[in-house]
């Protein structure tokens, strides 16, 4: 069985992406694709915040097309700040005032949630297809991947191929008030804590498939209600349904971390599973040097 890596938000920390992917060996130092037929999954937000989302996206396209080569994977799935910042290039003019949501328009709105203008210059068409043409899900083996800890991808649609399509016409649409709403919706967070949290958990799972969800978005220290810090981990919770990935390595200096998860339908389902084999630490690679 082939190995499967996620990684969360990475939030244009081209660095911190580099120094991780190298020390579980699926990249060498001149970013080649070292991990032959192993599925490496980007679990969105690739963008905004950080100093090179313009890098961040490049990299992960330049490995796709390389482990595509050796029988790899790569997986990367549509975040919402990849939405905000096409809503942003697509809404650029005059702003489209809501009242409640926005102030400025989507351009400021983008801007004012970590909009980089630097990417802006270094995107080329051809990378705005492709951000466009991103999944908002994945299944693999047993494994539920998506952005959000949000219960916006049940009202986009009841599989997967009804969630591509909807989420396709959003992207294409030429109505503000569309990529509004969309927004909106995808903004939500911490939708499997608390005591309904497992039960959102099992209708996701039962509507799309797989054992357990691995989730960006709402980053681990939240999820735990506990202080912002680099040393934080991958944050199992929901009756071990669910998998908080986003290390928020944008907003805390030092952090970031990457997983390699079980496959195996046979160890998913034992009660006490986490579902992870690994995970590797910028924190450990760091006080190592």
């Amino acid at each position: 069985m082939s190995d499967l890596w996620a990684i969360g938000d990475i939030h244009g920390e081209l660095s911190t992406l580099r120094t991780l992917l190298q020390r579980a060996r699926l990249t060498d130092f001149e970013d080649n694709w070292l991990g032959d037929g192993a599925t490496l999954v980007f679990l969105g937000d690739l963008l905004d915040r950080g100093p090179d989302g313009a890098g961040v996206l490049h990299l992960a396209r330049h490995l796709e097309r390389q482990a595509a080569e050796t029988g790899g994977r790569i997986v990367s799935l549509l975040g919402n700040h990849e939405v905000m910042l096409l809503a942003a290039l697509r809404f650029r003019g005059p702003a489209h005032r809501i009242p409640g949501f926005l102030t400025s328009g989507l351009f400021e709105y983008w801007r004012q949630n970590g909009g980089q203008p630097r990417d802006l210059a270094l995107l080329e068409p051809d990378d705005l297809e492709w951000l466009t043409a991103r999944p908002a899900l994945y299944r693999h083996a047993d494994w539920l991947f998506c952005h959000a800890d949000s219960a916006m991808y049940l009202d986009l649609g009841r599989d997967h191929e009804q969630v591509a399509q909807r989420v396709q016409a959003l992207l294409t649409s030429g109505h503000s008030e569309s990529w509004i709403e969309f927004l909106n919706a995808f903004a939500e967070r911490e939708g499997y804590l608390g005591a309904q949290g497992p039960e959102r958990a099992d209708e996701m799972l039962g509507v799309f498939g797989g054992l357990k969800l691995a989730h960006g978005h709402t980053p681990v220290f939240v999820l735990q209600n506990v202080p912002s810090s680099p040393y934080v981990s991958p944050y199992l919770y929901a009756n071990g349904k669910v998998l908080g990935l986003d290390s928020a390595m944008a907003y805390q200096k030092g952090a970031g971390f990457m997983v390699k998860l079980d496959a195996d339908p046979g160890r998913l389902e034992r009660p006490d599973a986490t579902g992870v084999l690994e995970s590797i630490y910028l924190t450990d690679i760091l006080s190592a040097t």
